[in-house]
């Protein structure tokens, strides 16, 4: 009689063989990256060659001896983070959420086949989930080269002008958010000098320069760790943190699709993980961080629950963005058969929460800029400073680069790719008030803009007219000294001659003397007086000359005044 397996061990052998298969998937996902990378000397034109950074990062798990920064590639349960929160989104009941914090769990999970989904990774990357995720979906490498270009572009490699491909063409239909978050340091009110501020601006792109190599040497890549971007410090008091958000699309059979949001915020429970400058000014407060809060105006009674309820964890100090993948959709009616359908539809909390923040970014801006004109408000020329026209055009960059980013997401929303359209384009939603809502956010970029220009028109005006001021003062006292010099100039001329008694010296000197101060002193109205005699001569004349020629003597008078 043929012994038989018992069902247990037939599922252990089935989950083995499942997962020895999702391993070796990965494998291929990461080394089809080498090999076109590696194609570079027979095939320049087609390889991927400024994808080299991404390829060795991919491969790593797979090289022997592993390295040793990889050992987070198997991370401590007790202090994983979740990497992957996965919504189903199904026609009239809410998604169904559900973090992971393994790869090779997730990665092992069955594919549902009749229900679309949304993906949030969340922070820092690992090479792991990185294959995992790319060999189930197929996903095209460019994508986490798009997400993860802008941070590494400091690599030292000779193809740094392709390191993020944005044109149309080869941009897959991406979608890149850049979301500012408002932090408030301390309280507010705190005006500091532009000296300390450059000193913190540079301290801060310093520490976020380390960062960026921690992740490009893939030193410490614990992933769901939050990523920051950029920092900007506008004044004592506020600073402004930002991160990114990539998006794509990837259609499945059967009409389905799974929408990807790579996001660099984290699963963070402090706010450790800002760079704070380590100055005089900054590191005493450095631990008195608020973040600004995001509101949705909620119109619905169901909401999404927490993702992982802590009682030790305060949400109202953790960083909104970090949130957003927690607790996505409650705004969205998913009563309808389209938020099932439409890709966009599902797109539009994201909308609207990126527009809140760049709302709050101009809120920030625009009172930050009015406490600078009331500091050098004209016209005290005398407290102008000419160094704040340093702050005035640090305003202007953030300004710029938010105001073409703005413009970039009303072409998105004007002309939505085809690979973001649901099965019936006629079904489409609509997005016109999701459009309004950044045409009025481009036109307040645009506003702040002439602001900050207007501002540093003035202060450049008021500091020629203190100069104007400082000249015309020096002349006077020039001039002064010139009359000092004059009157000792008749003073001591005399000595010069020779010998001669007091007498004939005080008779010389006391004439010249008094023929300088009358000069020197009274010149000027002399010679106004002097002018003023010849006009007043010149009006007589002119007047007998016409009362004459009233008269009739005219030619007489010309006769005799020529002798005739």
């Amino acid at each position: 009689m043929e012994s038989r397996p018992s069902p247990k061990f037939a599922d252990d052998n089935a989950q083995a063989q499942s997962a020895d298969s999702c391993k070796d998937a990965a494998k291929r996902y990461a080394l089809s990256l080498v090999d076109r990378v590696e194609s570079f000397d027979s095939n320049p034109l087609h390889s991927a060659a400024y994808l080299t950074y991404l390829a060795k990062y991919l491969k790593a798990p797979f090289q022997r001896p592993r390295r040793r920064h990889h050992a987070i590639e198997n991370p401590n349960p007790a202090s994983s983070r979740p990497f992957l929160v996965r919504y189903s989104i199904q026609e009239d009941i809410s998604p169904e959420i559900q973090p992971y914090d393994d790869p090779h769990q997730w990665v092992n999970l069955p594919s549902s086949s009749d229900q679309n989904e949304l993906l949030f990774l969340t922070g820092r990357p690992s090479a792991d989930w990185l294959n995992c995720i790319g060999s189930k979906y197929t996903l095209d490498h460019r994508f986490f080269h798009q997400h993860l270009g802008p941070i590494i572009s400091g690599y030292g490699h000779w193809i740094t002008g392709c390191i993020n491909p944005d044109l149309p063409s080869r941009s897959l239909q991406v979608i890149s958010l850049r979301i500012p978050t408002v932090v408030t340091v301390g309280s507010q009110g705190r005006n500091l000098h532009i000296k300390d501020l450059e000193v913190a601006r540079e301290k801060c792109n310093a520490q976020l320069r380390r960062a960026c190599q921690a992740v490009q040497d893939s030193t410490a890549a614990e992933a769901g760790r939050s990523m920051i971007r950029r920092l900007e410090i506008f004044d004592g008091s506020t600073i402004v943190v930002e991160q990114q958000l990539t998006g794509t699309i990837v259609h499945r059979p059967n009409n389905l699709w799974t929408i990807i949001l790579w996001s660099d915020a984290g699963h963070e429970t402090d706010h450790t993980y800002i760079p704070i400058p380590s100055t005089k000014d900054f590191a005493p407060v450095a631990s008195d961080l608020k973040f600004c809060p995001v509101f949705f105006e909620n119109e619905f009674v169901t909401t999404s629950k927490p993702l992982i309820p802590r009682q030790d964890e305060v949400l109202h100090k953790k960083q909104p963005l970090s949130l957003l993948s927690c607790h996505y959709g409650v705004t969205l009616d998913w009563s309808t058969p389209l938020t099932a359908q439409s890709p966009l539809f599902v797109l539009t909390e994201l909308f609207f929460f990126q527009a809140a923040s760049i709302l709050q970014l101009l809120n920030t801006l625009e009172r930050v800029l009015s406490e600078m004109t009331e500091r050098c408000d004209f016209p005290s020329y005398e407290h102008t400073k000419l160094e704040m026209t340093v702050q005035y055009d640090y305003i202007r960059s953030s300004l710029s680069r938010l105001e073409q980013h703005c413009s970039d997401i009303i072409i998105f929303l004007r002309n939505p790719p085809a690979k973001w359209n649901g099965p019936d384009p006629a079904g489409q939603p609509s997005t016109t008030l999701i459009t309004t809502d950044f045409e009025y956010l481009l036109s307040r970029t645009r506003n702040l803009f002439k602001t900050c220009e207007s501002g540093k028109s003035t202060l450049v005006t008021n500091d020629a007219i203190q100069k104007a001021k400082r000249s015309a003062l020096e002349a006077g006292l020039v001039t002064q000294l010139t009359k000092t010099t004059a009157r000792l100039g008749y003073i001591f001329v005399p000595i010069s001659f020779g010998d001669m008694s007091i007498w004939i010296w005080a008779v010389t000197v006391v004439p010249m003397l008094i023929v300088c101060l009358v000069i020197v002193e009274f010149g000027g109205w002399i010679a106004r007086w002097w002018r003023g005699l010849g006009k007043k001569e010149n009006k007589v004349n002119a007047w007998e000359r016409d009362r004459y020629k009233d008269k009739g003597l005219g030619p007489a008078l010309s006769s005799e005044n020529t002798g005739g």
